[in-house]
């Protein structure tokens, strides 16, 4: 079974909030200084694209902004905005650009073969974009490579996780595979460290542990500080030019793992935390889902993840209140429902960790935040297209392709649908 077997086999479509789209003027005001286009890209991460339209209009990296973090594997459109004082001139109605072969007005989606994005003015609005301007994600996806079984298995799957005909797929609101990029090594968390005082290792695993799908200047980082671990020089050497860097520059002075750590970009940092913090959220969203299904007799639909099973429940064992129920981000501040308490504590305790623990000693940045996440989420306008043959099986007896729509809620995943639909 493969997605992404083509970028176009993975598309994503924000929707915004009718907020935003009310905020939208047709022309330039005092009160909204800021240029929206509709970001259109295909096979680029939205950090780079952002970067790449950023040097097309000349204007620094910090005066675009975008809404949310899309696919990169993937065709997708999102809200991005430009400081309308940082452009010099009138601010073009459509850019574009393919690998660096400029496009001018011309379709990404045309090329199979490339990279692309392309931008389309949208109007004037008041402040910067950001994920407050988001409703939900429209995606629809292929799903390539099926015998007949699994084909069927997913419109099984589909019709128990529903509970009516016409209704939305309800689904365990797990972070995705993606949340956890900082532990795409395989040896660990960076923040299981942290919270321990164990500076060394966080640093080792976040930027000095190789991971298979490492790339670039990222993958050349990684590599040289596991060959050079403790030879800071030679390790410095090796490196290129990236924010990363400094953190090696600290230890190369003299300085303390706790130091250089606090040394790598806030994001990087952040991120570390979070990933933490989702793992453990998604086993005390694993844990009740599997009490849901024993204490109403449902068989419970399970797939393998290398970051823990998923299990979820059929929607019959989803009552309006857990449907409802919102599960805090572990953090010592956190506050669980009493229905949760036991359970959040087990998760936990397997860990070797307890609430109060989730503090990085000796630092204030970062820090475990609050919040909380619905356990389970709604696929609306879900539908399941018949099997048709897949144009990239050749003989394989695996040759069968389906096609899936939904639209999700800003924060949930696109691949948890599909892990709960057998895939």
């Amino acid at each position: 079974m493969t997605i992404r077997r083509t970028p176009d086999d993975f598309r994503v479509d924000e929707r915004n909030t009718a907020a935003f789209l009310a905020s939208i003027a047709p022309e330039r005001l005092p009160s909204h200084p800021f240029v929206a286009y509709r970001l259109v890209k295909r096979g680029i991460a939205t950090p780079d694209a952002v970067g790449f339209v950023a040097r097309a209009l000349r204007v620094g990296r910090e005066h675009v902004a975008a809404a949310g973090l899309k696919d990169r594997h993937a065709v997708t459109s999102q809200i991005i905005t430009v400081d309308g004082a940082a452009l010099r001139g009138s601010p073009p109605r459509e850019l574009g650009e393919r690998l660096g072969d400029p496009i001018g007005a011309g379709d990404p989606h045309s090329d199979d073969g490339g990279s692309s994005w392309r931008i389309e003015g949208v109007g004037f609005v008041p402040r910067a974009a950001d994920s407050t301007i988001i409703e939900r994600n429209a995606f629809t996806i292929v799903v390539r490579g099926l015998d007949k079984w699994h084909a069927d298995e997913m419109a099984r799957r589909a019709s128990m996780l529903v509970d009516r005909a016409d209704g939305p797929l309800l689904v365990v609101n797990y972070f995705g595979d993606q949340r956890f990029g900082s532990a795409r090594h395989g040896k660990g968390f960076v923040a299981r460290a942290l919270v321990a005082g164990d500076f060394e290792t966080a640093l080792r695993l976040a930027i000095g542990t190789p991971a298979r799908k490492d790339s670039g200047a990222v993958r050349t980082m990684s590599r040289a500080l596991a060959a050079h671990w403790g030879d800071w020089k030679t390790a410095l050497g090796a490196i290129p030019r990236m924010p990363e860097r400094s953190a090696i520059e600290v230890l190369a002075r003299g300085g303390s793992f706790l130091d250089a750590f606090a040394a790598l970009p806030r994001f990087t940092q952040e991120i570390c935390v979070e990933a933490y913090q989702s793992h453990l959220w998604n086993g005390i969203a694993r844990e009740l889902a599997h009490a849901l299904g024993e204490a109403t007799s449902q068989r419970t639909f399970e797939a393998d993840d290398l970051f823990g099973p998923l299990i979820f429940p059929r929607a019959a064992a989803l009552t309006p209140a857990f449907r409802a129920l919102p599960i805090p981000m572990p953090s010592p501040r956190a506050q669980m429902p009493e229905c949760l308490t036991e359970i959040a504590a087990g998760v936990l305790e397997d860990d070797g960790i307890t609430f109060a623990e989730l503090r990085i000693p000796g630092l204030q940045r970062p820090w475990f935040g609050g919040g909380d996440r619905p356990f389970a989420i709604e696929a609306r306008d879900f539908s399941l297209s018949s099997p048709v043959r897949d144009e990239y099986a050749g003989n394989s007896p695996a040759n069968l392709a389906i096609t899936v729509t939904f639209d999700l809620p800003r924060g949930a995943y696109a691949t948890v649908v599909l892990r709960a639909l057998g895939q």
